[in-house]
């Protein structure tokens, strides 16, 4: 529990991947990718509860061995098409079942295994402190293209995605812009019931953070990236440990 919030943290984990085959347990410097959610996760005693909603037996092995509880998710919502919302749903069906109820979810995609508790931690002092109505919090970083620069091509014509805009502009007369990450999202879970069509509800609050602790692996090169900034992670880790 935290601040009198009893919570749950859901990692959604389904087992097809075709960019990336079995991406979610595959190796990512020694360990599953979905392993660095978990462990993380464990590192905060005020998550009362983790689950992973998986429709993949080597998973939910993978899961088990890492902590969590698992929660088999039906082929209808493990697609490529599944929705967010679809998962949570579901999610909280299953609680339901066994008579459990929490204040808060935190929905931990494990593609963003560079997220840290610190990021976990300052989107629940802001969904729970609700200074100004959130019902959700995510977070986000810098987006990697302004949309005043973004195109359109239509066939071999090609116009400004937004009208009359100047792509030409210098970096620094543009807006700052900024995109969702995927590392953390987290919501009060009275706001969903069964026609909630999103989990963000009507009013999304938001946590920039920096670049990269916001990888979210969907290719390929987005693991090997990962991988990098991982590796150096830990490097930085050890010279900072005190000598024995």
């Amino acid at each position: 529990m935290y601040k009198g919030k009893k919570i749950i943290a859901l990692v959604p984990a389904r087992g097809g991947s075709k960019a990336v085959p079995y991406k979610n347990i595959k190796i990512l410097c020694k360990k599953p990718l979905i392993a660095w959610t978990l462990d993380l996760v464990k590192e905060i005693p005020e998550i009362d509860k983790v689950v992973v909603s998986t429709d993949d037996v080597n998973i939910s092995i993978i899961s088990q061995h890492f902590g969590a509880v698992v929660i088999k998710r039906p082929e209808s919502i493990s697609g490529d098409h599944a929705l967010a919302i679809d998962v949570v749903k579901h999610t909280i069906d299953a609680l339901k079942e066994q008579k459990e109820t929490y204040d808060i979810m935190l929905y931990l995609q494990p593609t963003s295994p560079l997220r840290s508790k610190k990021d976990i931690y300052d989107c629940l002092d802001l969904l729970i402190g609700n200074n100004q109505g959130h019902t959700a919090v995510a977070t986000f970083s810098e987006a990697e293209l302004n949309p005043i620069r973004a195109w359109v091509l239509e066939e071999t014509s090609a116009k400004t995605f937004i009208e009359k805009a100047n792509p030409f502009l210098p970096r620094q007369k543009l807006p700052k812009t900024y995109q969702l990450n995927g590392a953390v999202y987290a919501l009060f879970l009275n706001e969903i019931n069964e026609n909630t069509e999103q989990f963000f509800g009507n009013q999304l609050g938001g946590i920039n953070i920096p670049k990269e602790r916001a990888v979210d692996i969907d290719e390929e090169m987005d693991f090997l990236i990962a991988e990098l900034l991982m590796e150096k992670r830990l490097n930085d880790h050890k010279k900072h440990e005190p000598l024995e």
